[in-house]
C-alpha cells in the first residue's frame, strides 16, 4: 500500500509527531496499529518496566539535548545521553585518580 508522511498529535503529551510510509509498512507487516503517542511519550512508557517511581525530562550535561532520566535537573550529578557514555568521544581516564599501592584500599 502506498502511504504519505502523516502528522498525529501525541494522545498523552499533545505534540505533533510525524508517522512515515516506511513506520506505516512496519505497522502492518507486523499488524499493530499505528501509534498515538509520540516517540518520547512511547519511550517513557518502555521505560516503565525498570519501576522508576519517577522519570524526569532534562538537559544533558553534556550535549545539552532533552534526554530523559531518573535524576532530576536539580541534582549535582552529571548525567549523559546513554549513546555518549558508551562512546569513545570522551576519555574515562580524565576522571581516573593515582593510586598508591603502598597504601592500604580505602586511604587511597
Amino acid at each position: 500500500m502506498d502511504y504519505k508522511p502523516q502528522n498525529v498529535i501525541c494522545q498523552n503529551c499533545k505534540t505533533q509527531f510525524t508517522i512515515e510510509p516506511e513506520d506505516f509498512n512496519f505497522y502492518e507487516k507486523i499488524k499493530v496499529p499505528p501509534p498515538t503517542f509520540c516517540p518520547g511519550c512511547r519511550m517513557i512508557k518502555r521505560m516503565a518496566f525498570r519501576d522508576y517511581r519517577v522519570l524526569y525530562r532534562r538537559k544533558s550535561n553534556k550535549t545539552h539535548d532533552i534526554i530523559f532520566s531518573i535524576i532530576p535537573q536539580e541534582s549535582l550529578l552529571k548525567v549523559w545521553e546513554r549513546d555518549i557514555w558508551w562512546s569513545d568521544e570522551w576519555d574515562s581516564l580524565a576522571y581516573g585518580k593515582d593510586y598508591d599501592f603502598n597504601k592500604p584500599f580505602f586511604l587511597n
